[in-house]
């Protein structure tokens, strides 16, 4: 007699066919009517709540493109079932999800928050972000030794204690940095601004997008050793914000005038995939080099088991930077225009400029080379490391030692 089951509800299962599409529908339908309270509402476009899309006049707004995406998503999936299978609308759907997820968090946090009358600019040690913040750095501090641990005991609840820690650290960052931007209106509406002003704030972006961008990697191509070498680096640069925490730099304070401009919501995030990516490059060539180095000493079948081959991390290496190069690239083109609005030209080789420049072209190099002239393997994963000590300089160092138009962000 065989045995009947029933079939099970998977991730995937409720991203692909009508499900998936629908929701995709509705989510563009959402972010359309987004676009349009910005450009056509009775406010219109500012920063006046936890985002500036998420006001009592613009849910209107957001409701009818919401349902308008679902009806006209329905509506083609029934006159062309094969949409449903849209490549695009699956991978994309997932991220959507995640996002949505996030900003309800946050909305949850929020009603945790003091009352009106305890906050103090002065003293924002009882704001609720900081705490969320730490719980942030616990995970990914625990998610990096349950990685390592997982390189010589391979157990799958290790893994997966690795892999949810994670995303607890992603979504306790990513919501952190959310409420963030509602305590700076309840410090002050003046003050209100998003949370990617400061060191600070953009160690914390930094930290989700690698986390990420490494998820990601990892979930496609099965590549979860390849985190004992990503999730170091996060953790490395948690202790980095604790340190600007300690020194007073955690604190929300007032926009500089040169960061007052909506660029900064889309320039800033858009510099943050690159970086996030060549850190997940750099992991990956890291990974490259030690299991070459275990290869060559004779290390035992078991420990090299759990890598992935290095065909594999040198395809990964690849494609991380495959999605960091066109983000930064676009992040560039963003900030020439800003500064041309700002300072009157769209390029004055100031020391942030021209890091980036170099940043830019180290990792344009790398993919001239590797499409180009087919490089392969051991100099290209030098590459990678060496590449992401370029970008952390430009990130910090030019931040630390040098001064110019970007000051506003030197420690």
């Amino acid at each position: 007699m065989n045995a009947i089951t029933a079939p099970r509800i998977t991730l995937e299962g409720i991203n692909r066919g009508l499900p998936g599409f629908a929701r995709f529908c509705t989510y563009i339908g959402a972010i359309i009517g987004i676009a349009s309270y910005a450009k056509f509402g009775p406010d219109g476009y500012g920063d006046d709540g936890l985002l500036f899309f998420l006001t009592a006049s613009s849910f209107s707004w957001i409701g009818i493109g919401a349902l308008a995406g679902l009806a006209s998503g329905s509506v083609t999936a029934m006159l062309k079932p094969s949409v449903t299978e849209w490549v695009f609308s699956r991978n994309v759907i997932s991220w959507l999800d995640g996002a949505l997820l996030m900003i309800l968090l946050a909305t949850v946090e929020a009603f945790f928050e003091p009352g009106q009358s305890l906050i103090n600019y002065n003293d924002q040690s009882n704001l609720l972000s900081g705490s969320i913040i730490m719980t942030m750095n616990i995970t990914f501090l625990a998610s990096a030794l349950l990685y390592i641990t997982y390189l010589f005991a391979p157990a799958s609840i290790v893994g997966k204690l690795a892999t949810a820690s994670a995303w607890v650290g992603v979504y306790s960052g990513g919501s952190a940095l959310l409420l963030r931007w509602y305590e700076s209106y309840m410090l002050d509406t003046d003050i209100g601004h998003a949370p990617v002003s400061n060191l600070y704030e953009v160690f914390i972006l930094m930290f989700c997008v690698t986390t990420v961008i490494y998820l990601s990697l990892e979930r496609r191509y099965q590549a979860r050793a390849m985190g004992a070498f990503v999730l170091p680096l996060v953790s490395a640069g948690v202790f980095f914000g604790i340190w600007l925490s300690s020194h007073g730099h955690a604190d929300i304070k007032p926009l500089v005038p040169a960061l007052q401009s909506y660029w900064m919501k889309i320039h800033v995030p858009m510099n943050f995939v690159g970086y996030g990516s060549f850190a997940v490059a750099c992991g990956a060539g890291m990974a490259y080099l030690t299991r070459e180095w275990l290869e060559l000493r004779g290390a035992s079948s078991k420990l090299l088991a759990v890598f992935p081959s290095l065909e594999q991390l040198d395809q990964l290496a690849y494609k991380a930077v495959a999605i960091g190069f066109p983000a930064f690239t676009l992040a560039t083109i963003l900030g020439a225009a800003w500064a041309s609005e700002a300072w009157g030209g769209y390029w004055s080789w100031d020391p942030k400029e021209t890091w980036a420049l170099i940043v830019w072209l180290t990792y344009g190099a790398y993919l001239h080379v590797r499409v180009s002239h087919g490089w392969q393997g051991r100099p290209l994963a030098w590459w990678t490391v060496a590449g992401f000590l370029v970008t952390v300089f430009c990130f910090i160092g030019v931040n630390m030692y040098l001064s110019g138009l970007h000051s506003y962000g030197r420690l």
